[in-house]
């Protein structure tokens, strides 16, 4: 198989799962029997870590081009330094490993991991309304940060459509943040638009 498909596809035409979230990148070969490199954009990879199933897309690929993801059945992860290392089937030599160097790597949101109440996905968050608590609407969740304390939600400003703007952080701490309704796609938070 060529550069251009990715090694090991579980099935070459595997539909692409319709929930892909994008979860890292692999950085070329680490050692002689296939296994690769894989920066997770979150600093401990634990859906990687916890999935059989990743999906991988080359670097120029939309995540959802049905003809550029593939499937590849992981047989190990370990942690390596701050980042991750992975052996798929079908990735038997340090060549192919390199051969996808800077392909993404993606698992279906509906293949994570359950998580203990009070904890969150960004992804679920991403899209969701902020609103205070005198039902002002601060905006829209474009993203997550770390400050290196804790994370901060990146809101949108409700009276600016720039997404260029600067956006409204607020620490996701019990301080703030009063509930999160993943259903109503809305979190509930003590902050002001001014601060």
């Amino acid at each position: 198989m060529a550069a251009a498909k990715a090694r090991g596809a579980t099935n070459s035409g595997a539909s692409v799962a319709a929930d892909l979230v994008e979860l890292g990148y692999l950085r070329g070969a680490y050692g002689l029997r296939g296994w690769a490199h894989v920066h997770p954009y979150s600093g401990d990879g634990a859906v990687l870590r916890q999935t059989s199933v990743w999906w991988l897309l080359p670097p120029s690929a939309a995540i959802r081009a049905p003809s550029a993801a593939a499937p590849v059945q992981v047989t190990g992860v370990r942690v390596h330094g701050g980042a991750l290392v992975a052996k798929w089937h079908g990735c038997e030599d340090p060549q192919t490993a390199q051969a996808l160097r800077g392909w993404r790597v993606a698992v279906p949101r509906g293949a994570f991991p359950p998580l203990p109440d009070g904890q969150y996905y960004w992804v679920d968050l991403v899209g969701a309304l902020v609103v205070n608590r005198s039902a002002q609407p601060l905006g829209v969740v474009r993203g997550l940060r770390s400050n290196g304390a804790q994370d901060l939600l990146e809101v949108q400003p409700a009276e600016v459509a720039d997404a260029a703007s600067n956006p409204i952080l607020i620490p996701m701490v019990a301080a703030y943040v009063d509930a999160v309704d993943l259903a109503a796609r809305r979190i509930h938070v003590d902050w002001e638009p001014q601060w």
